[in-house]
């Protein structure tokens, strides 16, 4: 039984190595030479079919041939640097300019045709393009957009507000001073010239057989009533005594640091300051930590505003220190306290003179093709088109370059 069992183990390791030497020339302690293995057989080699074209590598050489879509103009600086597709001064064509920009619209060059675009606070209701962007939003009929009704209120721009909208907030009631001219959004409960309606304007010194007012007090609306015991503006009763006989009045003076908009409002125990905004105009506990004060800080409260130096436009790294505006090429950017551009699609700017706005066309600058810095064969003439070096097939015997 045993000697059964070694040779059938015997016989297996045999199979195993003759299997091995069937990819090698040599397993352990057996020479395929020797006839215990054999030799693979390579394929046999097989023709191509008769009628298969072999492929062939083109070579390419620098051309100053315009490709498809790209043309030289009259008014070209570089080969081919008109895209009629999106050129709005040769729009479809050469020399065929879109129409000015305006106050109330802009025409951009799409797909080779000249599409208009308005103006912030301008729409073109009727969709005809021949009268251009002809609604100026901000009516009853069209307060926001086209078609904007506001239903029995007025239309309003209120102070701080980029767009009109309809009617008062909350808790406002719309009223116009004819005599002044002039159109606001009233507190009836609170305000002394629209005292529980528009135009009631509470009596500046009181009602007769009223009591001597208390210091920094007056009589005025309160409660849609005039007539009323209150504070005047800028003032606070903090110890609450006002109605009392002894009473110091509105003892307490407001837009100071230790009491801002109201009594307790400490400023300076937030870290801050109180200051007053001119645009609009607000009074608040300003200037947090990462935020530097601009405007004068001679008197409580501080008449400006709160910016960031690192990222300001307008006061990069420094009060008033503003950056260069907005253009057709670029944005202007605020980068730790440093003015810098964004530049805008096809523009770059490769000296990095922010002076001179991005000067470059890098899609038709054969020295700057697709980027800064990347010629194309100038010797050649080859032309930069669409931001790539202009290629065609070599001629017959013509080497790639």
């Amino acid at each position: 039984m045993r000697a059964a069992a070694s040779i059938t183990v015997t016989a297996a390791l045999l199979a195993a190595l003759v299997a091995a030497c069937s990819t090698t020339e040599m397993v352990i302690g057996f020479d395929c030479d020797a006839g215990f293995c054999e030799e693979p057989t390579p394929p046999p080699f097989t023709a191509p079919e008769a009628g298969v074209e072999e492929r062939t590598l083109t070579n390419y050489c620098p051309s100053n041939q315009c490709p498809e879509g790209y043309t030289t103009c009259a008014s070209s600086q570089f080969l081919c640097d008109v895209d009629f597709l999106s050129d709005p001064l040769n729009c479809g064509g050469c020399g065929l300019a879109c129409p000015g920009k305006s106050e109330s619209e802009v025409f951009d060059c799409v797909e080779g045709r000249c599409v208009m675009r308005c103006q912030l606070g301008h729409d073109d209701c009727d969709g005809i393009v021949d009268n251009g962007c002809e609604v100026h939003l901000g009516s009853s009929d069209h307060c926001r957009a086209c078609g904007d009704v506001c239903d029995g209120v007025a239309c309003l721009k209120l102070p701080g507000q980029s767009m009109p909208q309809c009617g008062c907030d909350p808790g406002y009631t719309f009223c116009v001073n004819m005599d002044a001219g002039t159109l606001s959004c009233a507190r009836l409960d609170l305000s002394d010239q629209n005292c529980g309606a528009c135009g009631n304007v509470c009596p500046t010194g009181g009602l007769a057989g009223l009591a001597d007012l208390p210091p920094n007090a007056q009589y005025g609306c309160v409660a849609s009533e005039c007539g009323k015991l209150k504070c005047q503006d800028g003032y606070a009763d903090c110890n609450s005594d006002l109605f009392a006989p002894d009473s110091d009045g509105c003892e307490t003076r407001l837009s100071t640091h230790d009491n801002c908009t109201a009594c307790g409002d400490d400023c300076r125990a937030q870290g801050m300051n109180c200051v007053r905004t001119l645009f609009p105009a607000i009074t608040l506990c300003g200037c947090a930590p990462g935020l530097s004060f601009c405007g004068s800080s001679v008197t409580e409260p501080f008449l400006g505003g709160c910016h960031d130096f690192a990222s300001d436009i307008f006061n990069c790294g420094a009060c008033g220190r503003g950056c260069p505006g907005s253009s057709d090429r670029s944005l202007p950017l605020c980068v730790s306290g440093t003015c810098k551009i964004e530049c805008l699609g096809r523009w770059a700017d490769c000296n990095g003179n922010v002076d001179d706005n991005c000067e470059v066309d890098t899609w038709s600058d054969p020295q700057n093709c697709g980027g800064c810095g990347i010629a194309c064969d100038i010797a050649a003439g080859q032309a930069c088109a669409g931001g790539q070096c202009v290629v065609e097939p070599c001629e017959d015997g013509e080497a790639a370059r």
